[in-house]
């Protein structure tokens, strides 16, 4: 009962920390548990000195062990103490005294003073909160009063706090996210400051190589990674800084996502004016040259922690992210660029290519000692005997960080002196973090599931909701599966705290033995996996839909094998509309049809979804449903279903003209019939049109598409803005791609020149846009047997390019391939260098296992069956059907095209 009490003390203290600097206290005549030196409580004078040797920060209630209530303690803690952190942000309500002749006497009783002396006593404790300039102080009556009363503080509180308009973009979400990771490894760092002056050697001398930070598990890389970041963060202002913690999250470990954010990053912070790349390849193409820009404008600093957690999303086990090859070869002036990896094929990457490393050592003994005292003693004011420290510094495994920290957390929370030393024996008798978890863990079976209020498998049922999720569970979400009160909720997660990671209100375990001991201990086997997952699905499935169902649903479904109802969950137009707003829940979508059986199911099932919308509803929320159907229509066109597309394209089009055909109104002259008609220029309209265009010519339709574009461009008949302009062009080029097509070159090169006209006009002769332009250009007279035109447009290409990425860049060698194409036509002999050079340019930057790379190698191996090379011929030819088969499949034209090649040269090389 004692502990218990002491327990309830500690926990309320800790939520007051929590919660600040949000106060709320209804305060009414009675004072509560209290003593007087005359009349001393035993085990309240416990309580104080249980508080007081377990957290140095409150020996001031010292001070007040007597004519104090603990409700008095606790606004003293909340408020009193440090009433301007609180201002604005703490509520007083007031109840006024109860008449006898409005409550039962029973309840009249429960609500006066205790006595004479508690009601002075708490006359006296309202006057110093009534007095208080700076509180919020309101008087009620009745229940119904006060929590109407609370309902607009805190309105106004979170109206304060978080302004309409103020919402978090999925990209901050994500920032937020790797922050708070960090932030949970800052909390106490142990470890070497040598690790933070090697780092910084490093970084000074400007090293054009990543620098790569290497140890075992558990050994205090994330946190050495987070605390230097830290350091550089409050030091350098200016300094833009990127920190991604691989395995902090479900997608946290997919290499392009990572990539991909960290340009968003860069755009945001940089604010620069350019598109980035929707294409994965491009996107990796590009990274030297975005960091180059980065480096050019401030300094930078870019952490990739636990490279060997990377995974491409395949479900495959390792793949070629390992390899490191995504990671610029020279990394640019004034960009640092810290990598982290424990032993394996990521770790075996770094030391092959010669990038510069640190080792993290196990901690000394010395070491531990420091540890010891500064965050057991320094921080929590918890002391041990020498016999129990010698117990902790003598045995290997207190060398792991991980390890030490933990055993330390468990030492700090166990409340009896007399068994502590057996305690440390008994955790020490653990081998490995992953043993220690499992220890811990068992400690809180025997806390919360056989203790006071017990909850029967309470452990297992909480960290096995964590381990199946997707990417956690929020404490509400956690209180309503577990289905228990927060008086057991509370201490419970008080417990846990410190092995959990708050990302945005969503929390998961600290580190990933803790996950492992969950794994071993409550569900080892597929059978209880899969029992956890349908446990939550069904607990996910029971609500409404939000973007927290649509994270965790199709994932839980899916590992649960349950795939009727995953159809039956991603086909839900709710469903697809919140994972289609973004590439990762696109990616989702994907992964999801393919684990059920293909694309073609996918047509079937969203278009009878979408026959069965009422028209009315249609109309009452067609925003919504444009929206829907514009990101519909490019799930089908990004998916290759170009019938289904070309459908939804059409309605689009059709319910957006409905909507802003009278405010976005234009005529337009039909040269056709010669007539004039009245059409809807509005932005989305084009867009609409644009997209439909595309899908009539990757259908062959070519007549119908140039219709489309027409159409699309004539409406446009007054651009004044830089977007209307653009988007103009986006129309232009789209036309003379249609016109490449039915071999109509004329038209197509009058309507590039337009568009490199006015993108030049706009954007400037530099931007990649442009140069683009001029490679269609060059490849569109190349077509038309121009080959002097082409060499001319693509060697203007390549001077632009080279002077924006340098001559090793991936887009300079897609250049290199294109002149080399028209050398070869040539029959120069420059063509193989040429060739050769792209290619080598290919093989440093994403090696064997490229299309690009396979491309290049079709073109060299017909350069060399032209000039009697038949040997070396069949090799690139090898190698290029290889990578076609790879990433095409052996029935796409192109790989076809290839094996025809590699046949014929077959023929006539003897060997290989």
């Amino acid at each position: 009962m004692i502990e218990t009490k002491q327990s309830r003390n500690k926990l309320m203290l800790f939520q007051i920390e929590r919660c600040r600097p949000y106060f709320i206290c209804l305060m009414g005549d009675r004072f509560g548990w209290s003593q007087t030196e005359v009349k001393k409580d035993e085990i309240l004078n416990m309580t104080f000195n249980y508080a007081i040797e377990n957290n140095p920060n409150l020996k001031w209630i010292d001070n007040y062990r007597y004519n104090t209530s603990v409700t008095q303690l606790e606004i003293f803690h909340g408020v009193l103490n440090n009433p301007d952190d609180v201002k604005d942000k703490c509520f007083f309500y007031l109840r006024d005294p109860p008449s006898q002749n409005d409550v039962s006497p029973e309840l009249y009783k429960r609500l006066v003073s205790e006595s004479e002396w508690h009601k002075k006593q708490q006359d006296y404790l309202k006057s110093l909160v009534q007095q208080h300039p700076k509180i919020s102080v309101k008087k009620f009556k009745q229940a119904d009063e006060v929590s109407e009363l609370i309902k607009q503080d805190l309105k106004g509180c979170v109206d304060q706090e978080f302004p309409i308009g103020s919402e978090l973009t999925k990209l901050e979400q994500q920032g937020e996210a790797h922050a708070a990771f960090a932030s949970q490894r800052c909390r106490v760092y142990i470890g070497n400051q040598n690790y933070f002056t090697e780092i910084n050697k490093h970084r000074s001398q400007n090293i054009s190589q990543p620098f790569i930070i290497l140890g075992e598990s558990g050994c205090g890389k994330s946190a050495l990674v987070a605390n230097w970041a830290k350091q550089i963060a409050d030091s350098e202002k200016d300094t833009f800084i990127f920190l991604h913690f691989i395995g902090s999250s479900a997608d946290s470990a997919h290499y392009i996502k990572m990539i991909r954010r960290l340009f968003e990053e860069m755009k945001v912070f940089f604010s620069f004016d350019m598109q980035i790349p929707s294409s994965d390849t491009v996107l990796i193409h590009e990274i030297g040259k975005w960091l180059r820009m980065a480096g050019s404008l401030t300094k930078c600093v870019i952490v990739f922690d636990a490279v060997n957690q990377l995974d491409d999303g395949s479900g495959v086990g390792e793949s070629t992210e390992h390899d490191l090859l995504w990671i610029p070869s020279d990394i640019p002036p004034n960009v640092f660029l810290l990598i982290s990896t424990l032993p394996g094929r990521a770790m075996n990457a770094c030391i092959e290519a010669g990038f510069p490393s640190m080792r993290v050592r196990p901690l000394q003994e010395s070491q531990k000692m420091q540890i010891i005292t500064d965050y057991l003693e320094g921080i929590y004011g918890k002391s041990l005997t020498t016999e129990q420290k010698e117990m902790i510094i003598n045995v290997k495994q207190t060398s792991n960080p991980l390890y030490l920290k933990s055993l330390l957390d468990e030492v700090r929370m166990f409340g009896s002196f007399r068994t502590l030393t057996n305690k440390i024996s008994e955790y020490l008798s653990a081998e490995s973090p992953q043993d220690l978890f499992a220890k811990i863990l068992e400690r809180l079976e025997e806390e919360f599931e056989k203790g006071q209020n017990p909850r029967k498998d309470l452990v297992r049922d909480a960290t096995t909701a964590l381990w199946c999720s997707n990417r956690g569970m929020s404490e509400s979400e956690l209180v309503e599966l577990l289905d228990i009160p927060s008086a057991v909720w509370s201490p419970f997660y008080i417990s846990l705290y410190e092995n959990l990671v708050n990302r945005n209100g969503i929390l998961n375990f600290f580190h990933d033995h803790l996950r492992q001991a969950v794994e071993r201990k409550y569900i080892p086997t597929h059978e209880a996996k899969v029992k956890g997952y349908l446990c939550l699905a069904d607990f996910h499935a029971a609500k409404d839909t939000t973007d927290r169902t649509v994270e965790e649903l199709p994932f839980l479904l899916t590992k649960a094998g349950q795939l009727d109802r995953l159809k039956e969950t991603i086909t839900d137009l709710d469903v697809f509309y919140r994972l289609s707003d973004n590439e990762d829940g696109i990616f989702e979508l994907i992964k999801a049809w393919k684990t059920l059986g293909g694309f073609d199911l996918s047509e079937e099932a969203y278009m009878s979804k979408v026959q069965k919308i009422p028209k009315k509803d249609i109309m009452q929320n067609s925003t919504y449903f444009c929206k829907l159907y514009s990101r519909l229509g490019n799930f089908f066109l990004i998916i290759g279903i170009m019938e289904a597309a070309k459908k939804i394209f059409k309605t689009l089009i059709k319910q957006l003209e409905l909507n802003y055909g009278e405010s976005h109104g234009t005529v337009v002259y039909n040269v056709h019939d010669h007539t004039w008609k009245y059409r809807c220029k509005h932005p989305d309209v084009i867009k609409g049109l644009h997209e439909l265009g595309t899908v009539y010519s990757k259908l062959g339709e070519y007549d119908k598409a140039v219709r489309v574009y027409i159409d699309a461009i004539n409406r446009q008949n007054r651009v004044t803005t830089p977007t209307q302009k653009l988007q103009l062009c986006e129309g232009l080029l789209g036309l003379s791609s249609v016109y490449i097509q039915k071999e109509d070159m004329l038209k197509a090169k009058k309507l590039m020149l337009r568009a490199l006209e006015l993108a030049t006009f706009v954007l400037g002769k530099k931007h990649n846009f442009v140069a683009a332009i001029f490679t269609r250009l060059g490849q569109l007279s190349y077509k038309q047997g121009r080959v002097d035109e082409a060499l001319a447009y693509c060697l203007h290409d390549l001077k632009v390019t080279r002077s924006e990425v340098g001559t090793n860049h991936p887009r300079t060698a897609i250049v290199l391939n294109e002149i080399g194409l028209i050398y070869d036509d040539k029959n120069d002999s420059m063509a193989t260098q040429l060739y050769e050079a792209a290619l080598s340019i290919f093989l440093e930057t994403y090696g064997k296992n490229f299309l690009g790379t396979g491309t290049i190698r079709y073109n060299l191996g017909a350069l060399y069956l032209g000039t009697n090379h038949f040997a070396k011929s069949k090799y690139q030819f090898t190698e290029s059907y290889r990578v076609y088969v790879l990433f095409l499949g052996e029935d796409h034209p192109e790989t076809k095209a290839v094996k025809q090649a590699l046949d014929v040269v077959s023929t006539m090389a003897p060997y290989e």
